[in-house]
């Protein structure tokens, strides 16, 4: 019995990991560093080190330089440079309980961001600066993050997938289990303009996970329950569907009420996107049922793409042809394979003029 090596579960090659990974990493020199004083306030009110000011700088500098995100996510790598601010911000202020004065302290840093762009970055097709209509709310901040990091892995992951649909499903089904729900409860957000999604993605639909079913061997599609991995996804599938959808004006509406009933206490923290079902805000989820659609489309997609398929297809069509008198379009082409080969090839005109006059 032939033993399977161990199974790769390294994620680091993923692109939005790499760029991750980048933004983590400490300076080395303090670039921008006259526009800080500023803010050196915060350094002494907030115990904010100069060293996130000195990261910040080196982080400026880095979207900007062309190895940082291909052209179809440099405004993708800009949300992430104002995603990391924010995140850095907000736990350093949580360790002093004072992470309900984030919005005012970013917007402060915001402004020698501003500046630094302004005056330091030479001429670039497209320039990062900090993004003033971000809705200050950790959960959602972060749910954003993820979907955009869901689409700019989505083609290494669709890669492997296609190369080995089990194997990449044992890497992938732990990064799965959070970014498919979130793709399908902020999907339908990056359609609208002025919605954060729409901003920053140009075209979402590229990355849709449904479409990688037609690029894999059918027979999964109808053997998947008997393999644990493949179940388990489909699951995350099933469950992510029958979630309620999210947006920014559902957020901004909720926080807005959430301030009227409770007026002085931060919402920095708040998972202000659980509890949509029931409310005056819930927008049900897709909820269909995904794997009677993906079987059926499996099952079509067997029959016009697989040898198997038209196999079956031809021989359905060779037994109308003894019983009927004329045959539909489809029957005749694949009898005989296009309509030139029909004219020249078949002595029963019926076929012909029943072909003719399903064209008109």
């Amino acid at each position: 019995m032939l033993r399977r090596g161990p199974i790769n579960t390294d994620l680091s090659d993923l692109p939005a990991w790499v760029a991750n990974e980048k933004f983590k990493e400490n300076a080395t020199t303090y670039k921008y560093s006259s526009y800080y004083n500023e803010v050196y306030d915060l350094e002494k009110n907030y115990k904010l080190n100069s060293d996130l000011f000195k990261n910040l700088s080196k982080n400026i500098w880095w979207v900007h330089q062309e190895d940082a995100a291909t052209d179809e996510f440099v405004k993708k790598r800009c949300y992430d440079l104002n995603y990391w601010l924010c995140d850095e911000v907000y736990n350093k202020l949580k360790t002093f309980g004072l992470e309900g004065d984030l919005e005012n302290v970013i917007r402060r840093i915001h402004s020698v961001w501003t500046k630094i762009v302004e005056k330091e970055i030479p001429y670039k097709d497209y320039k990062c600066y900090p993004d003033d209509k971000l809705i200050f709310n950790m959960s959602y901040l972060k749910d954003i993050k993820d979907l955009f990091d869901f689409f700019e892995d989505f083609a290494s992951t669709k890669r492997d997938i296609i190369a080995n649909t089990e194997e990449a499903c044992l890497k992938y089904r732990e990064y799965l289990r959070p970014k498919i729900p979130i793709y399908y409860t902020w999907r339908d957000s990056c359609k609208e303009e002025g919605f954060i999604c729409k901003r920053y993605i140009d075209d979402y639909e590229k990355y849709r996970p449904a479409g990688i079913l037609f690029q894999l061997d059918p027979w999964l599609i109808f053997t998947y329950s008997s393999n644990e991995c493949f179940k388990e996804v489909h699951d995350v599938f099933r469950d992510a569907k029958k979630e309620p959808k999210r947006n920014d004006d559902i957020y901004i509406k909720i926080m807005e009420k959430l301030k009227r009933e409770r007026p002085g206490k931060s919402l920095i923290s708040a998972n202000v996107g659980e509890g949509l079902r029931g409310s005056e805000f819930f927008i049900p989820g897709d909820n269909d049922n995904f794997m009677y659609r993906l079987t059926v489309n499996g099952f079509y997609f067997t029959l016009e793409f697989t040898p198997f398929g038209r196999s079956m297809l031809r021989t359905r069509a060779k037994v109308r042809q003894r019983i009927r008198p004329n045959l539909d379009y489809e029957d005749i082409v694949l009898l005989y394979g296009s309509e030139e080969s029909l004219v020249s090839n078949s002595d029963d005109n019926s076929y012909s003029l029943h072909y003719s006059s399903s064209l008109s």
